[in-house]
């Protein structure tokens, strides 16, 4: 294993505690750090440390009021690929609830945004999830006596329809299905995360974890990619109370981690 991959797991923990550091110091000053400066600063810091296995794509910019400028994931192991659609929330100053969470809403949008995120990764065939960016203070899962030594949870990870089902707007209890954003690509997971394991993205995991996963539609082959036939995207569309005429969203960019060397 090359020094790239088995670094990988040590930029994302670094990354997410620099999250809550970087948070905790803005909160105290006049300096806004917004959602995309955190998403932006991330990825270039991941891409410069592992370019050999990372491939980052940005397009045009998307309506941001409709999707909240999301970004597609793809973990990309040796049989299969992970692939996810990311919005990133974060946590107001001295707050400890993600402000409008089940309620915002884009004029030209059918539902708010947290089904809109649901709706249209469905439809594309991919895992819906946030990011909640947070600093320390505001954690009670996820803080340091349950992270790595010396190591804040930044960046905590969870799929939308877990947090739809949770019904709450508080840190406390989201973070409650949610996992810190190291877990998608370091190689030990903890059972507590709602993500596949790198094991399994590779061809290692359980018997259970298999039968149950080869069977979602963001879980792909990594040798023969397929795309949703069209009458399950109909289908989907009745499901989700979606209008026909309604097209998902593009995302702004499109991040591919190559796994396959992770052990």
């Amino acid at each position: 294993m090359n020094g790239a991959n088995l670094n990988l797991c040590q930029t994302f923990l670094e990354l997410g505690d620099a999250i809550s550091r970087n948070l905790e110091l803005a909160y105290g000053s006049h300096i806004s750090y917004g959602e995309e400066t955190i998403t932006e600063g991330s990825l270039l810091q991941i891409w410069n440390r592992h370019s050999a296995i990372i491939d980052i794509q940005t397009f045009s910019k998307p309506r941001e009021a409709m999707n909240g400028a999301d970004w597609e994931w793809h973990l990309i192991g040796r049989k299969y690929t992970l692939k996810m659609r990311v919005q990133a929330k974060r946590l107001a100053k001295n707050g400890l609830q993600i402000k409008r969470l089940y309620s915002q809403k884009a004029k030209t949008a059918p539902h708010p945004q947290i089904d809109m995120l649901i709706a249209d990764a469905t439809l594309q065939g991919l895992l819906p999830v946030y990011c909640f960016y947070s600093a320390e203070a505001a954690r009670s899962t996820w803080t340091t006596a349950t992270m790595p030594p010396r190591y804040q949870a930044g960046c905590l990870a969870g799929r939308a329809s877990d947090i739809k089902v949770r019904g709450s707007k508080y840190l406390y209890s989201i973070e409650q299905v949610c996992v810190p954003w190291h877990f998608l690509v370091c190689p030990k997971l903890d059972q507590r995360s709602p993500f596949p394991s790198i094991a399994f993205l590779n061809g290692y995991g359980e018997m259970g974890e298999t039968a149950l996963k080869v069977r979602e539609p963001y879980i792909v082959s990594t040798e023969a990619l397929e795309h949703p036939e069209a009458y399950r995207k109909h289908a989907i569309r009745e499901l989700l109370d979606v209008p026909q005429y309604y097209q998902p969203v593009p995302v702004v960019g499109r991040v591919s981690i190559d796994c396959r060397q992770i052990e």
